[in-house]
């Protein structure tokens, strides 16, 4: 699966079907995105690879343990990186060029959701990770 930023600077090969994939409600993921919520795949970072434009992505950390990756041009989201999980990269799949290898399975965080927000699928949801 190939993935891109908006502006085509920055590139990337998930060269796997993603581990997993989830729909987030926490509020960092909302102000990060602009959205109500954002959809990850689970990657392994040996199976990703940087196509163009690696030294395009910034890194801010937006807590003690998560660094989020975005391009410094169009300012899309690349990658989400929690420590304690040091082998993964969570890919937003709105990035992706082609259709994911998984469809979320569920939905993550969903205390926090937005006040005016719906969620009318019928996947398991959790109120913190799973």
């Amino acid at each position: 699966m190939n993935a891109s930023c908006l502006c085509g600077q920055v590139k990337l090969e998930i060269k796997t079907a993603f581990i997993s994939s989830s729909i987030c409600h926490c509020q960092q993921c909302q102000k990060s995105h602009g959205a109500a919520n954002a959809a990850y795949g689970v990657a392994l970072k040996s199976d990703v690879e940087w196509i163009s434009g690696k030294k395009r992505v910034r890194k801010f950390a937006s807590s003690e343990r998560v660094r989020r990756g975005f391009c410094k041009d169009c300012g899309t989201n690349i990658y989400f990186y929690d420590k304690d999980c040091p082998n993964h990269l969570d890919i937003p799949l709105a990035i992706l060029d082609s259709e994911p290898s998984v469809t979320p399975q569920c939905h993550i965080f969903v205390d926090s959701k937005a006040a005016w927000e719906s969620i009318l699928d019928d996947l398991p949801q959790h109120s913190a990770s799973y």
